[in-house]
């Protein structure tokens, strides 16, 4: 049964071209889901997702190729990314 992790990959740009990553659990989904019933959550998580450094410019959600959500601001109006993604947890 896995445990599947929904994660945060937030970069930030600061003033010139420095710039800041950080990575969180958003949501962690135990149960028996499938990887298909998963990416079903992830899905419904990307359209409601706010990340700390994209609560004042709108954004736009769109889907990357390899499944993850890309949270961005619209119209160039910040310095600032998101990338949800699903991992499966593996214990040790």
């Amino acid at each position: 049964m896995p445990t599947w992790l929904i994660l945060a990959e937030e970069t930030v740009i600061a003033e010139g071209s420095a710039s800041r990553r950080q990575v969180k659990v958003v949501r962690t989904l135990k149960g028996n889901k499938t990887r298909e019933e998963a990416l079903v959550e992830l899905h419904k998580e990307a359209k409601n997702y706010t990340s700390d450094s994209l609560k004042r410019p709108s954004t736009v959600v769109g889907r990357d190729s390899d499944g993850s959500f890309w949270v961005l601001p619209k119209n160039d109006s910040g310095h600032a990314s998101c990338n949800l993604r699903l991992i499966e947890q593996i214990r040790r």
